[in-house]
């Protein structure tokens, strides 16, 4: 289903999702001046400098590219957020998006009328049991601690990514209990999630970006294509 295409070939429509990678390693001149105030100010927040960065690119180039599907100008798209934080555009409810980061590395899903969730993940240290016990369901817990020690990384930024890839698309974010459903700890490409709070099915597909990152995207099983647009050079969108 998953399938790479060229930037330049992206259409949209009802039953189809572009999945948009790109770099946030260099920032790029009007980045900045891309930025809503609001934005401006949730950037300046951070003390690093590299978090600083990361967030400007991210959301500079999600504004770049919603311009092209929208035919308008990045500046004059209006972010507004759900009762769960989930944002959306201001006066646009046909466009569906859904932004996530990590490291130098951002994905941003687009779709139509369907919402969508996505997220990526680097693996780092972290007390896996611990934050398991906090997040994952019974039975995702009780297989991940018969993982074998090499592959406690892979499995543990799986089951995270496809976690938070679900409740973004259900829109309630944290709000919705992560012990309540089970995923897959394993990547797998088509995989049906049953989302009890609001009685419905979604589609998890979850693969690998980079070496070593996880990622994980949740949508309508009503779609029927996903294509992949890999931006190594921002100032190409420009």
């Amino acid at each position: 289903m998953l399938k790479k295409i060229d930037y330049s070939d992206y259409i949209i429509h009802d039953l189809k999702l572009d999945i948009w990678q790109f770099p946030l390693n260099s920032e790029f001149s009007s980045a900045s001046s891309l930025l809503s105030a609001d934005e401006s100010t949730r950037a300046n927040r951070f003390h690093f400098d590299r978090h600083r960065r990361r967030f400007t690119i991210a959301r500079a180039t999600c504004r770049l590219i919603l311009a092209r599907y929208l035919n308008t100008t990045p500046n004059d798209i209006t972010f507004d957020y759900s009762k769960h934080g989930k944002p959306y555009i201001k006066g646009i409810h046909d466009i569906q998006f859904n932004l996530s980061h990590s490291g130098e590395l951002a994905l941003l899903a687009i779709g139509k009328k369907h919402p969508v969730g996505i997220d990526l993940e680097f693996f780092s240290g972290r007390p896996y049991e611990g934050i398991g016990k906090q997040l994952f369901s019974a039975k995702e817990l009780n297989d991940f601690k018969k993982v074998e020690p090499r592959l406690k990384s892979l499995v543990f930024f799986n089951i995270w990514a496809q976690k938070e890839a679900f409740i973004k698309a259900s829109g309630l974010g944290l709000a919705y209990p992560t012990k309540e459903f089970d995923v897959p700890i394993y990547p797998t490409t088509n995989q049906i999630i049953f989302d009890k709070l609001h009685n419905k099915n979604w589609q998890m597909l979850s693969f690998m970006p980079e070496v070593a990152c996880s990622a994980a995207i949740c949508f309508d099983p009503l779609i029927e294509e996903l294509t992949y647009l890999n931006i190594k050079d921002i100032g190409s969108i420009i």
